[in-house]
């Protein structure tokens, strides 16, 4: 609260509670799940929905019937994990887990019937006589797949010392890979062999020369068999309470992927006018990327605030009391539960409840430019040149949760800045589409207008050679059958001959009469 003196520090910033070895038993009860791919170079991991309830009415006799539900987004991929765990006083605890409605615990016996999702059942748990963990890893895509010799094959019938440069074509899985190996044949020059499976111990990146590294993570479940009703979900070893995310703009048909926030940028092409289609104060709000206030609502039972990051993108915080549990709390972002769940259920500080999440987004600044030959040369060709920069800001819900609770008294903080504190939304009575030279763009917003070189176009000295040969030495074009000024250069040469059948010069015919012996007439 105000005046208490606390000080919030970014997500990333706060102290880690270590995954206790404890609740790892000696060996684990479930296996690894195969590899998953994901098409990202890097491994994002974001908790969209995270539910944590005890719907059992008879709590304080030891009578416990809690349910956990992550919804995990990695890449455009969703995974949906449920652990539920029943216990009745005196008697051991009975528990279950789903993946994306699959069973994974208790496990089928050989020959038995498949088991049903435990939703809306008890038919699907079983007693916990030992530790649970269990492992769902996932791998990205490599950087640099499709982009010629921008690798190193070593082929595994050669030289470990041979590296050939190659295009990788595709990711089959976690360690291989299909590439095009442009292979030195020596006289002969290059030759272009097609490998369907290379392994990754033989692929480096031909700049560097280190091997190639593909990233991976894991989404690790760990159940103590002493304890089930406090079971973790991990990435790795880290928390997966860290991950609470939302996508910024605001997602409109698909639940894990925002909105396109774009500006367009057109640049003439004598070059001396870039236009956008936002104005002035919109393309440096954009730029920036500050949250700016919009409003906020406060009372006993909920509170909602109003935000706006950047000119394209307004979210709705909402926190407020759950329905029929006065121990837990539900944040609503954008209208979509994130979390619902008591305090120590989020690493809450004592008599606090207190939850941390991202707004995560990608923003493009496209220029259409004319586009410009290898040297130079402006084309009548237009192109686009697409600038992605990715952002996030770090958010935090915060309200004492000891005793009477007052939800008109939560805070919200962005950026470590409380939400009074934000600059106030003020949109302008009119911004007219912004037009400047490129020096001034570059002079306001540090922004250079880019190029765009088309490499297919032809460039001069091609041009110039392919003249030449049209006009010297291109058979059939110009001077007769045999080419042009200089279309000898196409004939056929003389036979040599030996000295066994030498050449003899050819026999010049006798004038014509009247024909006098210099060629003139007689």
């Amino acid at each position: 609260q105000e005046g208490s003196g606390v000080v919030f520090s970014p997500i990333r910033a706060r102290p880690r509670r270590a995954v206790s070895r404890a609740m790892v038993g000696n060996r684990p009860t479930l296996k690894r799940q195969k590899t998953v791919p994901i098409d990202k170079d890097e491994v994002d991991f974001r908790v969209v929905h995270f539910s944590c309830l005890d719907t059992s009415a008879l709590t304080m006799v030891g009578k416990h019937c809690k349910e956990t539900h992550w919804t995990v987004a990695v890449g455009a991929k969703k995974v949906e994990i449920i652990l539920r765990v029943d216990k009745v006083p005196g008697a051991h605890y009975e528990v279950a887990v789903e993946c994306n409605g699959e069973v994974i615990f208790p496990e089928a016996k050989p020959g038995g019937k498949q088991r049903t999702s435990i939703l809306g059942g008890s038919s699907g748990r079983a007693p916990l006589t030992q530790d649970i963990t269990w492992t769902y890893p996932f791998c990205g895509t490599v950087k640099g797949i499709g982009k010629p010799r921008f690798f190193e094959v070593s082929p595994i019938h050669q030289s470990r010392e041979r590296w050939c440069p190659a295009t990788l074509k595709e990711q089959v899985d976690d360690h291989t890979f299909r590439a095009m190996v442009h292979m030195d044949t020596g006289a002969d020059g290059v030759r272009d062999v097609y490998y369907p499976l290379v392994q990754i111990s033989n692929i480096r990146v031909a700049a560097s020369k280190k091997p190639l590294v593909i990233p991976r993570r894991s989404l690790v479940l760990r159940v103590p068999c002493a304890d089930p009703l406090h079971g973790t979900l991990a990435v790795d070893e880290e928390l997966i309470t860290h991950f609470f995310c939302r996508p910024t703009p605001p997602p409109t048909r698909s639940p894990l992927r925002g909105a396109a926030s774009k500006v367009t940028l057109s640049v003439r092409k004598d070059r001396s006018l870039v236009s956008a289609d936002v104005g002035a104060s919109n393309f440096q709000h954009f730029l920036s990327g500050e949250p700016k206030a919009i409003k906020e609502e406060g009372k006993k039972g909920e509170h909602t605030w109003w935000v706006q990051i950047g000119p394209f993108a307004e979210h709705k915080i909402e926190i407020r009391k759950h329905e029929s549990d006065k121990k837990v709390f539900v944040l609503v972002v954008d209208d979509d539960v994130l979390v619902e769940s008591g305090p120590e259920d989020i690493e809450s500080r004592e008599d606090w409840w207190e939850c941390p999440f991202r707004l995560a987004g990608e923003k493009y600044l496209d220029w259409q430019v004319y586009e410009n030959d290898v040297d130079g040369n402006p084309l009548d060709t237009t192109g686009i040149v697409s600038q992605k920069t990715k952002y996030s800001h770090e958010l935090v819900v915060s309200f004492a949760a000891g005793g009477s609770v007052n939800l008109g008294q939560a805070r919200l903080y962005i950026d470590n800045v409380d939400f009074c504190e934000l600059t106030p939304l003020r949109r302008p009575a009119s911004d007219e589409p912004l037009q400047c030279s490129p020096d001034a763009l570059e002079g306001t917003y540090n922004i250079k207008t880019p190029y765009k070189i088309n490499e297919a176009s032809q460039d001069t000295f091609e041009a110039l050679r392919q003249a030449f040969n049209s006009l010297f030495c291109s058979p059939g074009a110009g001077g007769g059958a045999g080419g042009g000024l200089l279309g000898c250069c196409t004939r056929p040469p003389a036979e040599v001959g030996n000295m066994n059948n030498p050449v003899t010069a050819p026999r010049f015919a006798s004038p014509p009469p009247g024909a006098r012996p210099g060629g003139g007439p007689a």
